[in-house]
C-alpha cells in the first residue's frame, strides 16, 4: 500500500491576508514565501484545517490513478491493463473512471498525446473503449464525459505547410492547430466538431482571405502569435470543460497563455463559420482571457502558460498558471460574468478573486487547482507535489509520492462515486 512522503507547513501568503483572498489581482510580483514556521508530520490530531472529509484522486501518467486519503494510503487503484495514461482520468458518480490512454506508435506524439479513451466500471470491467487517432490527427490530454453519454476532447490535426501558407501562416513548416471533437463512444459517431483553423485572422499576407487587423478582430485567432513553434504545435490545448448549463466550452490554450470560450450550441456546420448559435458568432471565440497580448488588446496579462479550466459554482474558475512569476507557478481564481462580450480595444479581462503562489511551487507543465469541500484548495504541481492550502494561503498538507501528477481531484468521503467503489 502506498504511503506518502508529506509534511505540514504554515506559511503566510500575503502580509495582510484576507479570509477569502490570498493575493489581489493588482500584485505584480511573486510574493516572498520563504519563511517556514513549522515543519512537522501531519496527524489527524494536528490537522489544523485539513479537509479530512475528502479523499483525493491522484492522476499521475507515470504511476497510474489512485484514490488516497490524507495519510497517503491508497484506498483504490485502477487497473490500466498494462497501458499508459494519455494524461487525464475522471471519476464519475457511478464509480466509473473515464480515462485517456496512449496508443502505440502514434504519428503525432507531442507531450500529452493519447489517442484512445476507456470507461472502466467500478468493478474494474471495461464498459467501452474507443480510439481517435490516425496519421493526420490524434486526441490528447483531456476528456469530458457528458450527461448524454458522449465524450468531448481536444485533437491535434495536421495542416501541411502549403495549406498553412494559404491561411496566412508566416512559418514554413507543417502545423498542428487544435480541434474539438464530440463523439458517441458506443457508435463512434462524431456528433459535433470545431476547428481552430476555421477561425483565423492574420496580418502577414494581404493576399489571403483571412487577412485583417488582429486588434480589430478579438473573436478571431491570430495564427501567427506562436509562429516560431517549429514543431508545429502552435496552440496546445491541454484542458477542456463543457458547461452544460450554458452550453459553453472552456479550453486552456497553453501556448497562447489563455482560456478560450466557445459556443457549443452551434451545429458543426455553424461551428465552422462566424454565424449561428446562442451568441450568433458560430465558432468564433465567445470570450478569451489571461493574455490580451494574444489578440493585440489592452488589459493585464495574468497567465503565462496555463492548465485546467476548472469551472465551479457556476461562474468561478481556477486555473494553474505554470510560469506566472518567471519560474514560479500560481493557482488563480477568476470571477466570470456570462453572457460574454469581447470588445476591440477594451479591457475584457475578468476579475481575479483569489490567488496562491509559493517560492517552492513551480511546474513548467501539467498542474491543476480544485476547491475542496471545506474551502481549501487542492493543487497538483506537475513536478511531483500535491498541496492543500487554506483560503488565507497556509500550506496545510503536501504529498510527494507521485512522479508527475497531472491533476488531483477532491471527493467528499460520502460522495456517490466513493460509495459506488465500496468505500
Amino acid at each position: 500500500m502506498r504511503r506518502s512522503g508529506f509534511k505540514m507547513r504554515f506559511i503566510p501568503l500575503c502580509i495582510a491576508a484576507l479570509a477569502l483572498t490570498a493575493c489581489s489581482s493588482d500584485d505584480t510580483e511573486a510574493v516572498n514565501l520563504t519563511e517556514e514556521t513549522s515543519d512537522t508530520e501531519t496527524t489527524e490530531d494536528d490537522s489544523s484545517g485539513i479537509d479530512l472529509d475528502s479523499y483525493i484522486l491522484a492522476v499521475a501518467p507515470d504511476d497510474g490513478v489512485f484514490l488516497i486519503d490524507h495519510d497517503g494510503d491508497t484506498l483504490f487503484e485502477w487497473d490500466m491493463d498494462g497501458d499508459n495514461l494519455g494524461n487525464d482520468a475522471k471519476l464519475y458518480s457511478d464509480g466509473s473512471l473515464v480515462t485517456t490512454i496512449k496508443v502505440n506508435n502514434p504519428s503525432i506524439n507531442f507531450g500529452g498525446y493519447g489517442g484512445q479513451f476507456r470507461k472502466i466500471n467500478a468493478d474494474q470491467t471495461v464498459a467501452w473503449e474507443v480510439s481517435y487517432s490516425s496519421s493526420t490527427y490524434i486526441a490528447h490530454h483531456d476528456v469530458n464525459y457528458l450527461s448524454n453519454g458522449n465524450i468531448i476532447f481536444p485533437v491535434w490535426e495536421e495542416v501541411s505547410s502549403s495549406e498553412a501558407a494559404d491561411m496566412g501562416f508566416s512559418g514554413n513548416f507543417d502545423i498542428y492547430p487544435d480541434a474539438i471533437i464530440e463523439m458517441n463512444p458506443l457508435t463512434q459517431e462524431v456528433v459535433w466538431e470545431w476547428h481552430t483553423k476555421d477561425h483565423i485572422v492574420q496580418d502577414y499576407d494581404s493576399s489571403k482571405a483571412n487577412y485583417g487587423v488582429v486588434a480589430d478582430n478579438p473573436n478571431k485567432i491570430d495564427i501567427n502569435y506562436n509562429n516560431d513553434q517549429t514543431d508545429g504545435d502552435i496552440t496546445h490545448f491541454n484542458g477542456i470543460t463543457l458547461d452544460e448549463t450554458n452550453d459553453l466550452i472552456y479550453v486552456t490554450v497553453n501556448f497562447y497563455s489563455e482560456v478560450w470560450v466557445i459556443d457549443h450550441s452551434t451545429t458543426s456546420q455553424e461551428a465552422a463559420t462566424s454565424a449561428g448559435g446562442n451568441y450568433g458568432l458560430g465558432g468564433d471565440l465567445v470570450y478569451r482571457f489571461g493574455n490580451p497580448l494574444a489578440y493585440d488588446n489592452v488589459g493585464e496579462v495574468t497567465l503565462n502558460r496555463v492548465h485546467y479550466p476548472n469551472l465551479f459554482d457556476g461562474n468561478k474558475m481556477l486555473v494553474f498558471a505554470n510560469n506566472k512569476y518567471d519560474g514560479q507557478s500560481a493557482v488563480v481564481e477568476y470571477e466570470l460574468n456570462p453572457p460574454y462580450l469581447l470588445v476591440a480595444g477594451q479591457d475584457n479581462e475578468p476579475s481575479i478573486t483569489w490567488e496562491f503562489t509559493d517560492s517552492d511551487l513551480y511546474s513548467n507543465g501539467l498542474g491543476s487547482g480544485v476547491r475542496m469541500s471545506n474551502g481549501n484548495t487542492l493543487i497538483s504541481e506537475g513536478t511531483g507535489t500535491l498541496w492543500e492550502v487554506s483560503a488565507s494561503g497556509e500550506v496545510l498538507w503536501q504529498n510527494n509520492e507521485y512522479n508527475r501528477p497531472w491533476r488531483a481531484y477532491a471527493f467528499p468521503v460520502d460522495d456517490p462515486a466513493i460509495t459506488a467503489l465500496g468505500l
